[in-house]
């Protein structure tokens, strides 16, 4: 005879649901693992952004544009926001809030290129997001791919000791911040 599952242990799975692997919960719940499969299944709940309205990395990462690399870098090195889940097996996922995404990028506006955002993409936008793709899409369109000449170098160090943000230097050299920054390292780091 099978066994009902009670309304505590069916919030329990909908709590730990990507948080444990189905094993664990099977274990906790103290039912086999086919029978919480299952029921994973029928409630039509998992780890996907309808059911959690969260996004992947590899997600944002087409959203902005960008590659997926770059987004793990914001979650490592600049502090953007993450929560990892676990599949039914063990891979892990990592998943951002839209809205701590956004947050994140109101403070570190020179990292995101906001016209390759796609209006109301990525929800909820705040109203700050169509300005800042405005300035983005009034800029000339930049230059892609291309080397840097010692011209351009020399340029860059005098307008970095000007006290120019990489944005600023960017958008008078008609180059990507992102580009502009990373030159900026390349060069201080290189031994003359």
């Amino acid at each position: 005879m099978r066994k009902v599952w009670s309304d505590d242990e069916l919030l329990f799975l909908e709590d730990t649901i990507g948080m444990y692997k189905v094993s664990t919960i099977a274990q906790k719940l103290e039912r086999s693992y086919e029978s919480v499969r299952v029921k994973i299944t029928r409630l039509k709940m998992s780890n996907t952004r309808q059911h959690t309205g969260l996004v992947t990395i590899g997600e944002l990462a087409a959203i902005l544009k960008v590659d997926r690399a770059t987004v793990r870098g914001w979650t490592k090195k600049h502090g953007l926001p993450y929560t990892q889940k676990i599949t039914r097996q063990s891979r892990k996922f990592y998943f951002i809030d839209p809205m701590d995404f956004w947050n994140w990028a109101a403070l570190h506006k020179e990292k995101v290129q906001f016209s390759n955002i796609e209006p109301q993409t990525l929800l909820p936008e705040p109203e700050w997001a169509a300005e800042e793709r405005r300035k983005d899409t009034c800029i000339t369109k930049k230059r892609t791919y291309q080397t840097w000449t010692t011209k351009e170098d020399y340029k860059l160090l005098e307008l970095r000791s000007q006290g120019y943000k990489y944005k600023e230097i960017g958008m008078v050299m008609n180059r990507s911040a992102i580009s502009v920054e990373r030159r900026y390292k390349k060069i201080i780091n290189t031994p003359e």
